[in-house]
């Protein structure tokens, strides 16, 4: 799985670029932590339904209502919700999928709930200074875990042999001049690690 995660603050050409990388086989992650619902609403609603069908949204969950999007993403904060057991099941139910966050790897590989998580940080972060990758190596996930932090094109690799089922990409990607362009380069090298045979 390759997954996009959008750049926490406006981009130029954010959305004409997530249009373009949305004609991929991956998933995006919609994380603005300074959109408020209405916000997030007026940005959601400059896609369309087959771009829809690609997104997690990491805030304002009640906008699944609205919108018929891929699923939900559970921060850790939302973990300790008492109601996440029937929100999990409820969701299911519909067909959305489910993942959620994690910083400890037993915790992430003996999770059932969510259909993947992400696990950072993997390698040292692009986008965050002196946050420090843990190198994790899975043993035996019951679900999918899907690598995140400091994901280069250098290391996807690295992140396949480590047991990982894919690669989550921030900073890497948004922090480029061009973005587009490195999005491409970044999913090729995917593809090329984790897809061909």
């Amino acid at each position: 799985m390759f997954i996009i995660i959008t750049a926490e603050r406006a981009k130029a050409n954010e959305i004409e670029l997530i249009r373009k990388m949305a004609r991929y086989p991956i998933s995006i992650h919609v994380r603005k932590p300074f959109f408020g619902e209405k916000d997030l609403m007026e940005w959601l609603s400059q896609f369309d339904e087959n771009q829809h069908q690609k997104m997690m949204l990491h805030t304002g969950h009640k906008l699944i209502e609205q919108f018929n999007l891929k699923g939900l993403h559970f921060k850790e904060d939302h973990l300790k919700d008492e109601n996440l057991n029937h929100l999990v099941d409820n969701y299911h139910a519909r067909g959305k999928k489910l993942s959620a966050s994690f910083h400890s790897q037993n915790e992430a590989e003996s999770q059932t709930q969510f259909d993947y998580v992400l696990l950072s940080p993997v390698f040292d972060s692009v986008s965050k200074k002196n946050y420090k990758g843990k190198m994790f190596q899975l043993n035996c996930p019951r679900k999918p875990i899907i690598a995140l932090g400091g994901i280069t094109q250098q290391n996807i690799e690295k992140a396949k042999i480590n047991g990982f089922s894919g690669v989550a990409v921030l900073g890497s990607i948004w922090q480029c001049s061009s973005p587009l362009v490195a999005f491409e380069k970044m999913f090729n090298q995917y593809e090329k690690i984790f897809l061909e045979k």
